[in-house]
This record gives C-alpha cells, structure tokens and sequence, in this order.
C-alpha cells in the first residue's frame, strides 16, 4: 500500500450528526501529533461542507475547470482525483452539487460501488503544483485519507466504503441519530463479504455530549449496552467553541486547542491511533 496507514470513511445516515466537524478535527488532529504525516480529505457530500470549511469557496474562481470529485466519479477508471492544497500537509478533493445527481453514471460503470477504489489506483490531478517532483498515487503521496460522506447510504457511501480500510459512526447524543446505526453496521457487513475485505469497523464516536442532561447518560448506557465493542471511550464534549472556530474557517486546534473539544478531539485522535492495523 506504499506509505498509506489508512482510509477512513465517516458515516452517518443522519444529518447534523457533527460528521464534518469530525473529520477536521480528526485531519487537524493527525497533523497536530504527527509532524511529517500528508492528510487527505475527500468530499463526498453533495452539501459541501467540508469543502467549505477547507476554503473552496474562496479559491475555486482561481481554477478553470475548478475540478471536483463529481467530475472524477463521472469517467471512474479514465479520470483522476483533483486534488488541492489546504494548508501545509493538508489536501482535499471538494465536493459538488453535482453528487445530488451522479448515480445514473455510478450504474453506467461496471463495478459502481468501486468507482472510487479505482480512481485511488489512478495518478491524481495535482492542482495545486504541490507533487512535481513526488509521488502522484494516493497510496505513495499520503499517510491517512478521510471522507466525509452523505447522510444517507447512497452509492457514494458505499463507494467510500468499498475504497476504506475502516468506519468511523459519529453519532449524536441527541434525536435520532442511533437510530439508523444498525443499517450502516449491516452495509459494512455486506460490503466487507462481497467487495472490500479489509473494511472494518473502528467505532461509534459519540459526540456533542452533555454530560449533565439524562438523556445524554441514558444514551450513553443505551449504546454501550447495545455495542459496547465498537464503541471508543472518548466522548466530545458540546462545545461553542466548535461553531466559533468554523466561522472563521478554522479548526479546534487553531482557534480553541485547550478546550473541551479540542481536548476531546485530541484524545480521540490517541485512541483511533490504537486502532490501525500497522
């Protein structure tokens, strides 16, 4: 696999489950504790809120075509991921409205629910000149890939999951995010048997917690009771903090590193660690 320790897919069938914040604070993390590590963040949410949060809006005007993931998923195995920079050591492939309508060309392809697997056997599109000189494979030019996915198991939810090597179920404790935890847990099932065998569960991620409410320690003994195994011992804690630091466009650690979430964040980034194969 190269230099590659793992592909992370992040899932929920619920919205506003707090995935997106999840999966910057869990890249930002990775960068924080790991000083030579290339991260990658793919985004697979036709909302776009992870692109948003890494800049697009701001810089998409400087590129034409200004590529997303949708126009690489259209050609699957002919095209290459368009890849940019954030930030030192941070790289994203943003997101397009166009994901809302890109299942009739998934079925077009012959394995539609590995379009993206392939695309990571192919040279990525370098557009931001950072890999002149290096490796232009996903598996070569980076340590760890995260994607944000859609609220919904889609054929893009099951094209991350055919590409992952594990899952991560961010699950508020609050509505009804748990209730569609069962069905994601099959879908990996399904996925591991008859397309990806290295796909494995890393966990339920619980998060925007409230440790003084009772319906956050009713929750709590209700998921662990249910799936003690697959849930991680970090919780993150609510925290306005969050909210404040992505109006800025920035994460935790860059705006609050020592509060609760960025606390919370960084523990859970410990604890994933202890998880990976290698």
């Amino acid at each position: 696999m190269g230099k590659l320790k793992e592909v992370l897919a992040f899932v929920n069938n619920k919205g506003g489950v707090g995935k997106t914040t999840t999966v910057q604070s869990v890249a930002a993390g990775i960068l924080r504790l790991n000083k030579k590590a290339k991260v990658l963040c793919i985004d697979l949410d036709p909302q776009g809120n992870m692109s948003f949060l890494m800049g697009w809006e701001k810089v998409k005007a400087n590129y034409s075509p200004a590529l997303t993931v949708a126009d690489a998923l259209r050609d699957g195995s002919n095209n290459s991921l368009p890849v940019y920079k954030k930030s030192d050591r941070w790289y994203y492939v943003p997101a397009s409205s166009l994901l809302n309508s890109i299942d009739p060309d998934l079925h077009r392809q012959m394995q539609s629910k590995l379009v993206l697997c392939q695309l990571f056997g192919n040279e990525f599109t370098d557009m931001s000149g950072d890999f002149n000189e290096g490796p232009r494979w996903i598996s070569e030019a980076f340590d760890y890939v995260l994607i944000d996915c859609a609220p919904s198991l889609s054929e893009l939810t099951y094209n991350a999951l055919g590409a992952s090597t594990g899952v991560i179920i961010p699950v508020q404790l609050e509505g009804l995010s748990v209730s569609g935890i069962g069905k994601i847990l099959k879908a990996c099932k399904d996925v591991r048997k008859m397309l990806n065998p290295d796909l494995e569960v890393r966990g339920l991620l619980l998060a925007m917690a409230d440790e003084r409410t009772n319906m956050t320690k009713d929750m709590v003994k209700y998921l662990r009771d249910t799936y003690d195994e697959i849930v991680f011992d970090t919780r993150i804690r609510r925290c306005v903090k969050v909210a404040e630091a992505q109006l800025q466009l920035r994460n935790i650690f860059e705006y609050a590193p020592y509060c609760t979430a960025g606390i919370d964040y960084e523990a859970f980034v410990k604890e994933l660690k202890k998880t990976y194969k290698a």
